[in-house]
């Protein structure tokens, strides 16, 4: 810990160069030096101050599910870390290397979404405006920091474990912005709470982000599903069966902690192998993931993972391969505190038919 902080110390001076640049950029969007641009339709931003995962993924599913059974809807995102560029229009044929491993997975999940990568989301956005069955609605992945776009109503995603308040500037903290990045947010969502996270801490937490008027805060936590056979979606596994269970985790994200803990919850023998965040899983992984399995105790045991991680392990697995029968993957959701769903969804819905 003293070693972590001396770190953060050195790269101290580097973070307030850093907030200086950024706090300029902002200011020049915001006098309309650097154009930001307006669309004629609705366009839901979800992102965050803080790198790592504070649980995007899961809210941006939430809202898809909740309104593509009503209007025409895309998504558009960078596609972190997939080996094409320029502006790629998802098809059947698209691949997690395409078009990234988070499109990947939420494509597979609805094939009817219109789903689009571009490193500049004003290209995106164009292109997909040009199309005959062009969509009604578009919600952009992770473009909080992308200020080219302006969003008609933007939800800002902050991790209840890592405060914001508590956070420094990068690269000596976590920060991407200066927390006076938080202004620009209609709703912000303080995620991965304990599901009994007290009214008197909530009401603190609201104190400290130091909310606007017209601005909406909402807590959640992660909810795990099921596990589901990596090849095989209709078998399943329950919290009941995950006990009976010795369990190799890998995982591939930012934070594998949460996950750890309620994989141990369930199991006596719980093994990890922890990769970088977004991690391209090579034949030598693949090895090295087997080694471990082997050497696990007991007849029952089975290769846990991300749905993330699932969608890049498909890339270089065969059904045929020794060790993809035993693995699972296990599908995470947001689940809104306080009974506030219908509340936080009606917001949305409402943003939606006023401006579509």
């Amino acid at each position: 810990m003293k070693i972590l902080k001396y770190i953060r110390l050195t790269l101290f001076p580097i973070s307030v160069l850093y907030g200086i640049i950024i706090r300029i950029r902002n200011f020049l969007f915001d006098i309309g030096k650097l154009p930001s641009k307006k669309y004629p339709l609705p366009l839901i931003s979800v992102g965050n101050i803080t790198v790592g995962g504070t649980g995007k993924t899961p809210l941006t599913e939430f809202l898809i599910k909740s309104l593509i059974e009503n209007y025409k809807l895309a998504l558009l995102s960078r596609g972190y870390k997939r080996k094409t560029t320029g502006v790629i229009i998802s098809d059947d044929k698209s691949t997690a290397l395409d078009i990234g491993d988070e499109p990947f997975q939420i494509k597979s999940k609805f094939p009817q979404l219109l789903v689009t990568v571009a490193e500049k989301r004003v290209e995106g956005i164009d292109a997909m405006l040009e199309l005959n069955n062009k969509p009604e609605v578009i919600i952009l992945d992770d473009a909080y920091q992308h200020r080219y776009v302006k969003p008609g109503l933007s939800i800002l995603v902050t991790d209840y474990n890592r405060p914001l308040w508590k956070d420094l500037m990068l690269p000596a903290g976590e920060l991407r912005e200066p927390i006076s990045g938080k202004k620009r947010a209609n709703i912000i969502l303080v995620n991965k709470c304990p599901e009994k996270l007290s009214i008197a801490e909530q009401c603190n937490i609201i104190k400290r982000l130091n909310i606007d008027t017209d601005q909406s805060v909402y807590f959640s936590t992660i909810g795990y599903q099921n596990c589901i056979s990596l090849f095989c979606k209709n078998k399943v596994l329950t919290d009941l069966d995950l006990k009976e269970q010795n369990i190799l985790l890998v995982t591939g994200i930012a934070n594998p902690k949460p996950l750890l803990q309620y994989v141990n919850a369930f199991s006596n023998n719980v093994d990890l192998i922890q990769f970088a965040d977004h991690y391209q899983f090579k034949e030598v992984d693949l090895q090295k993931i087997e080694k471990r399995f082997n050497n696990l105790n007991g007849k029952q045991k089975i290769i846990l993972t991300t749905e993330k991680d699932a969608v890049r392990l498909r890339e270089i697995l065969k059904v045929t391969d020794s060790i993809s029968e035993f693995i699972w993957y296990i599908p995470i959701e947001i689940k809104l505190l306080n009974n506030q769903q219908e509340e936080f969804l009606d917001k949305i819905v409402k943003y939606v038919k006023q401006n579509k």
